[in-house]
């Protein structure tokens, strides 16, 4: 599976990608160094597993371990992120 990162909260180490072709959004805390940017191309083989998980940033070609949170629709996006 594909997701775009879209936003993230740096000072929290809270991010948001939007699952490709499902309208909704994984929410993860970066455990990593390796800071995600906005339209990066992540992937995993289920973005729908909570907990520690380590995704493929495409667009970095690195590694990030991450745990995810949750999974929303946009208009939680912003709540989930603490923007």
């Amino acid at each position: 599976m594909k997701a775009i990162v879209k936003t993230g909260n740096p000072a929290r180490g809270m991010y948001a990608a939007e699952i490709s072709d499902s309208g909704e959004f994984v929410i993860f805390e970066l455990l990593d160094s390796s800071e995600p940017e906005a339209g990066d191309i992540i992937s995993h083989p289920n973005f729908y597993s909570m907990g520690g998980e380590t995704f493929k940033n495409l667009t970095q070609k690195c590694h990030i371990d991450v745990y995810v949170q949750n999974i929303c629709s946009a208009s939680l996006v912003r709540q989930q992120c603490m923007l």
